[in-house]
């Protein structure tokens, strides 16, 4: 029965749990496959309604009567979830974390806390690589751990994973926006008892700005005055009554939360550009889901609207159909079972492992955890320890023999390239002299293959030039172009034709533009010959003429 149930621990039921600021929220999976995780029951129960979850998992898991296995989710008073640049080459050091968070945030024991950075825009592990960056500071104490851990251990709850609720639901939340292409920001609010702390989820990741020093009792305050309570029991009571008299007022109740989170909004949108949507207050129960709108009003932005039902199969989940459809408010519960690998891991995080996948970081404390399986523990990890000190000896002897055999061979054919050096040499030289030679060919060959170019202006002279004038050179310089040619005529008439032959290139229109002036510059017989010779100079046009 122990390997049974060694090899059988995807199928068999577990607890799904997350302990908000205002409920606790219990759903029974099980994952028949191995991947997709079903969901066949589900409850709600209010923060402190122990009894009340003690009795459902009696009805719910009867036949289970040893400890259940739970993947739980948390908010803790102490928490610390915070976007720091850091030296991600520095993690190395394992007081690198220690005495940043002494520094920054008060921490007087940071011994004593769960530390962690990841990516804040993927939700990944930063790597001990690179030069400063921004990165999600997670941190948990070690007595908040603790106390959450023997809620669970009262109820017989073994603790499988033990998680900060809120980064899951962030990665979630991310992983929606990335898949309906939604380029504007989101603002995540978790409204505690005594402030009120926003998360923004934009084009660079997760930020963290400054809490709001307003929380829900700043709302239960408001009601007293406006419904004229003295009790904040009655206050509290009125406030989960969503009638139409009370969304007439919800305005003012949460009117401080929002004149303080509006100007947070507005200075992340002024400092990265990038425009924020919607706004989602995370952990409401149904009976307080009024809060949103009036909130979303407040601050100038639109409620965020997720179905669940839609999403899950995305991520991984399924409800069975006995299961009654789960709100939005379950959307932080939910998120920690979601799947949100881009790429599918090769293979699965260990159960000890830090980091359990994209935006999961476990921060159970295995050593203050009953374990009855430890006989099973150690009887595999002995037989382990056997076959790894039997396959290390086989291991060995191959890697005796294999050296031996390289050794060898290796003088064997240290030989052969002794004898064969003076071939190799008279190759390598063969195959330069033939690179070289087989370069000019192809060098040769292309400049046979290249068109002669020929410019208009040489084309129009051509064009223009009269069947007794030949034209020998043509020279360019900055000022313009010089033409030198000559023509065999008497002295008279071949001044007339170079006359004329000016005045042609002055009035052609595709040549006369180009020049100020077009000038006979040149005009002589040369020795001992009949032929005349002559200079023809063009003046080209400044830039601004």
């Amino acid at each position: 029965m122990i390997f049974s149930d060694l090899f059988k621990r995807n199928s068999r039921r577990n607890l799904l749990i997350e302990i908000n600021p205002y409920q606790i929220l219990a759903a029974g999976f099980s994952r028949p496959d191995g991947e997709t995780a079903i969901l066949d029951c589900a409850a709600e129960f209010d923060s402190d309604d122990d009894l009340g979850l003690r009795q459902w998992l009696d009805e719910n898991f009867d036949k289970q009567k040893a400890w259940l296995p739970v993947h739980c989710g948390f908010i803790a008073p102490e928490g610390l979830l915070q976007r720091e640049s850091i030296l991600p080459r520095k993690l190395t050091d394992p007081a690198y974390l220690a005495n940043l968070v002494r520094e920054q945030y008060k921490v007087e024991h940071p011994d004593a806390w769960k530390l962690a950075t990841l990516s804040p825009l993927e939700g990944t592990p930063m790597l001990p690589e690179g030069t400063q960056r921004p990165a999600l500071l997670c941190g948990l104490s070690h007595t908040d751990v603790h106390h959450t851990q023997q809620r669970l251990l009262d109820h017989r709850l073994l603790p499988y994973r033990l998680e900060m609720g809120i980064l899951p639901l962030l990665g979630v939340i991310s992983n929606f926006k990335a898949r309906r292409n939604d380029k504007r920001a989101i603002v995540v609010v978790n409204i505690e008892q005594e402030h009120t702390v926003a998360y923004i989820l934009g084009k660079e990741g997760v930020h963290t700005p400054a809490p709001v020093r307003h929380g829900f009792a700043s709302i239960v305050h408001a009601a007293r005055k406006e419904f004229g309570l003295n009790h904040t029991e009655a206050v509290r009571d009125r406030l989960l009554q969503n009638d139409e008299e009370l969304l007439l007022r919800a305005t003012k109740f949460v009117r401080a939360i929002g004149r303080d989170l509006k100007p947070l909004v507005d200075s992340y949108e002024m400092t990265t550009g990038q425009p924020v949507g919607e706004i989602y207050c995370a952990y409401l129960p149904p009976a307080l889901s009024w809060i949103t709108e009036p909130l979303a009003q407040v601050v100038g932005r639109t409620p965020f609207i997720m179905d669940c039902q839609e999403w899950m199969p995305s991520v991984g989940l399924q409800a069975a159909e006995s299961v009654p459809p789960l709100g939005q408010h379950w959307l932080g519960a939910l998120s920690l079972l979601a799947d949100l690998s881009v790429t599918k891991l090769e293979k699965s995080p260990a159960e000890d492992a830090v980091y359990q996948g994209p935006w999961h970081i476990d921060c159970h404390l295995s050593a203050q955890l009953p374990n009855n399986k430890m006989v099973r523990r150690r009887f595999i990890t002995t037989a382990i320890a056997g076959a790894l000190a039997a396959s290390a000896l086989t291991l060995t002897c191959w890697l005796l023999y294999v050296n031996y055999t390289l050794s060898t061979d290796s003088d064997f054919w240290t030989q052969r390239i002794s004898q064969s050096q003076r071939l190799y040499t008279d190759l390598n030289q063969s195959t330069r002299t033939l690179a070289a030679r087989a370069g000019r060919l192809d060098r040769a060959y292309e400049l046979m293959g290249g068109p002669f170019q020929v410019s208009d202006l040489i084309l129009n002279l051509g064009r223009s030039r009269p069947a007794n004038i030949e034209i020998t050179t043509i020279e360019a310089n900055e000022t313009g172009v010089t033409l030198h040619g000559g023509l065999r005529e008497p002295s008279e008439q071949a001044s007339r034709s170079l006359r004329r032959y000016v005045e042609d290139l002055r009035r052609d229109p595709a040549i006369a533009p180009l020049f100020v002036s077009i000038a006979l510059s040149s005009f002589q017989r040369e020795d001992d010959s009949d032929s005349l010779t002559f200079q023809i100079s063009f003046k080209l046009k400044k830039a601004d003429q």
